[in-house]
């Protein structure tokens, strides 16, 4: 059995918890990898990390998971990051001498009528059942809102200054089915109003002659109330620069850190708050331009 590391190179606290899944990575003898590579992470972000992280994380680990394995991927993908004390969001790193704010965040299922359902299980494997297409955009599009109020506060507290650039930076591997859509991924689907693909067919010969995105500038709540799915093109949410979507988790996570992030570039934001998309040329990157969504696959690791 490999010795502990040292208290301070590792990310786990003993004692109780409420998070089952910080539990069974802390105290699960079969997987001690997964514990070594928290534990890596931790090591190249704790300079960085607020005071709280590690006792945060007992009560909700994708969360602090995520904050970390984002900081830690961008450190290498060469940004200097900085942290403003323990207040705003997570950390900033420059473009151009403006300052990008980075806010992680890490929605789970909701609750109440609105709650997406978890997958059933039978032995081991995940049983076929409809996918909720109308209550998962709902969780993308409630994080926004809970961030725009922090935004808010931050910047009348004038932690952020109204020229800065925002990236938010969305982990749904806490959304059940989040991964299901083999269309457009549903991160993109909550903030720019494309709804399920249809097709235009020849009657006659039952060829398919056209394919589209429907039109879809809402989803609505169990209550019948309807939420927009159009925030990217909405003037009230331009101070967002873009969003920028992962599903990782300890367990499920690419070989080279941060190989799944793509990247929406916000339509609504100001021209002076956008991102340089060459900066983020190793991630998938997805432009809306007159009505029209593109996406651009990521550039090859160069050796």
């Amino acid at each position: 059995m490999k010795a502990k590391p040292p208290a301070e190179q590792s990310f786990f606290i003993d004692g109780d918890c409420k998070d089952p899944a910080y539990r069974n990575v802390r105290d699960n003898p079969d997987r001690p990898e997964v514990r070594a590579f928290v534990d890596s992470l931790w090591v190249r972000y704790r300079d960085l990390a607020d005071p709280t992280c590690r006792t945060h994380a007992r009560d909700d680990f994708l969360a602090r998971f995520w904050e970390m394995y984002l900081a830690v991927t961008l450190r290498e993908r060469g940004f200097q990051l900085s942290r403003f004390g323990t207040q705003g969001p997570e950390f900033y790193f420059m473009q151009s001498n403006r300052k990008v704010w980075v806010e992680a965040v890490a929605p789970r299922a909701g609750d109440g009528e609105d709650q997406v359902p978890v997958p059933d299980y039978c032995y081991g494997m995940v049983t076929v059942t409809e996918v909720p297409t109308e209550k998962i955009p709902l969780r993308f599009t409630n994080a926004l809102a809970k961030k725009r109020i922090k935004y808010s506060e931050a910047l009348r507290k004038k932690i952020i200054e109204p020229d800065d650039l925002y990236l938010l930076a969305i982990n749904s591997q806490g959304i059940p089915h989040a991964l299901c859509s083999n269309t457009i991924p549903y991160f993109v689907q909550a903030f720019l109003p494309f709804g399920n693909l249809g097709c235009w067919m020849d009657s006659k010969t039952g060829d398919i002659v056209e394919t589209f995105y429907q039109r879809r500038e809402n989803v609505k709540k169990a209550s019948g109330e309807p939420i927009p799915t159009n925030a990217g093109l909405d003037p009230a949410f331009s101070f967002v620069s873009a969003v920028l979507h992962s599903a990782v988790d300890c367990v499920n996570h690419p070989a080279i850190l941060g190989d799944d992030f793509s990247i929406l570039h916000w339509p609504a934001a100001l021209p002076s708050r956008r991102l340089d998309p060459s900066v983020f040329a190793w991630c998938d990157q997805w432009f809306y331009q007159d009505g029209q969504l593109e996406r651009r696959p990521k550039q090859a690791l160069q050796e």
